[in-house]
C-alpha cells in the first residue's frame, strides 16, 4: 500500500531569512536586539547571512514580527 498523505515541511531558515530581507522597515533590527537580547549589530550579520545564531532565535523572532506584512517596493 502506498501512501498518499502528504506532510507538510516546515519553513528552513534561510526562506525565512529572504521573507525578511524584502520586508524590513526603518528601526526593525533595533526592536529585534531589544526583543532577543543581542547586539544590533549581530543581529544585521545574522539577518544578511554573515553569522550564525545556532538557536535560530534571532531569525525565528524577525519571521514572526515582518511575516504578516506586505512586501513593498
Amino acid at each position: 500500500m502506498k501512501k498518499t498523505a502528504t506532510m507538510k515541511s516546515s519553513t528552513s531558515v534561510n526562506e525565512k531569512r529572504a521573507a525578511v530581507s524584502v520586508r524590513l522597515r526603518r528601526g526593525d533590527i533595533a526592536e529585534l536586539a531589544v526583543r532577543t537580547g543581542y547586539d544590533k549589530s549581530h543581529v544585521a550579520r545574522v539577518l544578511r547571512g554573515e553569522s550564525n545564531n545556532p538557536s535560530n532565535e534571532i531569525v525565528n523572532a524577525a519571521y514572526k514580527m515582518v511575516g504578516r506584512r506586505k512586501i513593498t517596493a
